[in-house]
């Protein structure tokens, strides 16, 4: 397991996390419909459990990682629910890719969660679209 690198990427991730959380509680908040405003639930629910799977995961590997410093994108302020449904999508996939970078970083024990955090996001993503279209 390349650790220094898994650390690096599980903090990206927890930050790209942390602006799914903010967009999705402004989409919730925005919905135009009630069935729209459930799936955005959903997502958020989806952000809001894989934080705590990445927590644990770090936990468990806190002897192998390090600190790294860096500071995490500042989240827009949404005017409209368009734009925020639109970054939200952009940060779903954002996290899609990083995910997947981190199975190939992780031991073999990890990729079953990992494996299914992809597939929870790529949902979030297909809802976000259909919410769009």
């Amino acid at each position: 397991m390349d650790c220094e690198h898994a650390c690096h990427m599980m903090h990206k991730l927890h930050g790209v996390l942390m602006q799914l959380e903010i967009a999705y509680g402004y989409l919730v908040m925005n919905a135009p419909t009630e069935e729209t405003r459930r799936m955005m639930e959903m997502n958020l629910m989806t952000v809001r459990n894989t934080m705590e799977k990445l927590h644990d995961m770090m936990n468990e590997m806190m002897e192998h990682m390090t600190p790294t410093g860096e500071t995490l994108e500042e989240t827009p302020v949404f005017v409209n629910f368009v734009d925020a449904a639109r970054y939200a999508f952009m940060k779903e996939t954002q996290a899609i890719a990083m995910v997947s970078n981190l199975i190939m970083l992780t031991d073999v024990c990890y990729h079953p969660t990992l494996h299914g955090i992809v597939v929870d996001h790529e949902l979030n993503a297909m809802r976000i679209l259909f919410v769009l279209s």
